[in-house]
C-alpha cells in the first residue's frame, strides 16, 4: 500500500492499514463436525463421483429395453445390483444405486403391475428419472474454494464428496480488557456507576468474525493494572475498551509507549470512533483500543478488528456495496451510522449517538457516508452479527 500517515488517517486508510499489517495464520486439520464456521485453508476437492453410481431419482421400477418388463428383484438405498438384462425390471426406491444398463425408472404411480410383469411409460419423456454418476461432482473437481467460510451446507458437501476432516485456518485468539472505574458488572446504573455493556457483546463479535475469545478482564483506570493484563496476554489480538482519549485517566497510550508498541493507527478521521488506536507490540500481538462508548466501540471493532481477522484467516478485505440514502447527509468527516434498509435505500436509525445502543440493536448495517454536503449515497459495512462471511 502507499505510505499513509498513521496519525488520524481517513477511515478507508485506517481499515486498509489493519488489513495490510496482519499476516495469515497457519492451518490445522479438524474433524468435519468441528469445521463449521471455520475458514477453509485449501480448495475442497471431491474424492469421489457424486453420486458414485447411476441412481434412481424416485420410487418405482428401473427397466431396460422395451416393455413390458419382468421383475427380477429389488434394490433399495444401501443396496446395489450390477446388471440388468433387456426386458427386465427392478423394484427401486429413491436413492437406490442401479445398473448403468437401465433405460429409465418408471414412477410407481405410472406403472401397471400384473403378476411379476409391469408396463408403463415416463410421465415426462424428457427425463429418464436416473441421476448419472458425477452429475454433481466428479473425482478431482473443486467444489469449494480456499478462504470459504464453512457453513453447515458446505460441511455436508464435504461429507458427500468423501471428506472426514478439513484443513482450516487456525482461529486468531482475542483477549478483551474492559476499562473504567465507573463500570459495574450487574444491577442498575446509577449516578457514578454505569453498567458494563461491552463485555457482554465483544466475545460474540469475536466469534462472528471467525476468531475465539480467550478471556475477558475488567480493569480499573490504573496504568499498572492495565500493563499487567497486556503483558500477561497470550492472545494474537488484545482488544481494550475505554482509555483511548488523551485525558489524565486515559492510560492506553502511556501503556503502549512503555511496552514499545508501534502505533499503526493513532486516531481515525471519522465519527464515531475518532480516538481509536491500533498498535503492534514487539511480540507481534495487535492491540486494538476501542472507545468506551458502545456505538463507537462497535464501529471501531468493525473498522479495525474485522480486517485483522479476515487477513489472518485468509480472507480478502470486503468490498463495500453502495446504496442510496433515504435523505441527504452533510458532514465534515466520514460518518459511520447504523441504518435500516428498505426498498433499496438506507435510513439512519434513531438513538445513534456514540454512547447509545438502542439504534444499533435493530440496524441492518452500518452506512459509511463520505464527508461532503448533501451526500445522497453511502457504502454498506456489514454488522458482524447480521452476516457471517
Amino acid at each position: 500500500m502507499a505510505v499513509v500517515d498513521t496519525h488520524n488517517p481517513e477511515w478507508d486508510d485506517a481499515r486498509l492499514i489493519a488489513f495490510t499489517f496482519a499476516r495469515p495464520m497457519t492451518s490445522e486439520t479438524v474433524p468435519l463436525g468441528d469445521s463449521i464456521d471455520r475458514i477453509l485453508a485449501n480448495d475442497l476437492v471431491s474424492l469421489s463421483d457424486l453420486p458414485p453410481a447411476h441412481t434412481a431419482m424416485m420410487d418405482g421400477y428401473a427397466v431396460r429395453g422395451e416393455g413390458p418388463w419382468t421383475i427380477v428383484g429389488d434394490v433399495h438405498a444401501g443396496g446395489f445390483v450390477a446388471t440388468l438384462e433387456n426386458g427386465q425390471a427392478l423394484r427401486v426406491s429413491t436413492g437406490a444405486h442401479i445398473p448403468e444398463t437401465c433405460s429409465m425408472v418408471i414412477q410407481e404411480e405410472a406403472a401397471t403391475l400384473v403378476g411379476d410383469r409391469i408396463s408403463g411409460e415416463l410421465r415426462n419423456p424428457k427425463r429418464n428419472n436416473i441421476r448419472e454418476p458425477g452429475d454433481e461432482a466428479s473425482i478431482g473437481d473443486h467444489v469449494a474454494t480456499a478462504h470459504t467460510r464453512i457453513t453447515p451446507v458446505v460441511a455436508s458437501l464435504a461429507a458427500s464428496v468423501g471428506h472426514d476432516a478439513l484443513d482450516v485456518y487456525v482461529q486468531p485468539s482475542v483477549d478483551v480488557i474492559v476499562t473504567g472505574d465507573e463500570l459495574i458488572a450487574e444491577g442498575v446504573s446509577r449516578p457514578g456507576a454505569i453498567r458494563d455493556s461491552l463485555s457482554v457483546q465483544i466475545p460474540s463479535w469475536v466469534a462472528y468474525i471467525g476468531a475465539v475469545t480467550n478471556a475477558v478482564h475488567r480493569s480499573n483506570d490504573d496504568l499498572a493494572e492495565l500493563l499487567g493484563f497486556i503483558r500477561n496476554s497470550p492472545a494474537h489480538i488484545i482488544v481494550i475498551t475505554g482509555g483511548s482519549a488523551h485525558g489524565p485517566r486515559d492510560f492506553v497510550r502511556p501503556a503502549l509507549a512503555e511496552l514499545g508498541a508501534q502505533l499503526l493507527v493513532d486516531e481515525v478521521n471519522s465519527r464515531p470512533g475518532h480516538p481509536a488506536v491500533l498498535a503492534l507490540l514487539p511480540s507481534g500481538q495487535f492491540v486494538a483500543n476501542l472507545p468506551g462508548n458502545p456505538l463507537a466501540a462497535a464501529v471501531t471493532f468493525t473498522s479495525l478488528v474485522t480486517p485483522l481477522v479476515h487477513k489472518m484467516t485468509g480472507r480478502d478485505l470486503d468490498t463495500l456495496p453502495h446504496i442510496d440514502l433515504h435523505e441527504p447527509v452533510t458532514s465534515d468527516v466520514t460518518r459511520i451510522m447504523p441504518v435500516t434498509i428498505a426498498d433499496g435505500r438506507a435510513t439512519p436509525t434513531e438513538y445513534r449517538g456514540s454512547a447509545m445502543l438502542r439504534g444499533l440493536a435493530f440496524a441492518d448495517a452500518f452506512a459509511v457516508v463520505s464527508a461532503g454536503d448533501n451526500v445522497t449515497a453511502a457504502r454498506l459495512l456489514d454488522l458482524p452479527w447480521r452476516t457471517a462471511k
